[in-house]
């Protein structure tokens, strides 16, 4: 199965890094610079204009010290339950 970079799953994901980037009190830029990447490369995963692939996203995870495996539950959740589910925001 295929997801569409627009699906609630990459909505859901989305939201979720871009909320503990700033609760990590990270900018786009300086973000980008733990991963090692150009920032344009943050900001189009945070605005749905590029994936991130499952690599990319542990990556991204450990630069924020976040656990991977809750963003993993949240896609889970919102496949499982996609009415019941809000993006953060």
């Amino acid at each position: 199965m295929r997801y569409s970079i627009n699906s609630t799953q990459y909505e859901v994901i989305r939201e979720w890094l871009k909320k503990q980037r700033h609760e990590a009190d990270l900018s786009i830029r300086a973000l980008a610079s733990k991963l090692g990447v150009h920032h344009s490369v943050v900001g189009k995963i945070e605005d749905g204009r590029r994936k991130i692939d499952l690599l990319e996203f542990v990556d991204y995870c450990e630069a924020l010290d976040i656990d991977p495996h809750i963003g993993i539950n949240l896609i889970l959740e919102s496949i499982k339950y996609p009415k019941k589910h809000t993006p953060f925001k």
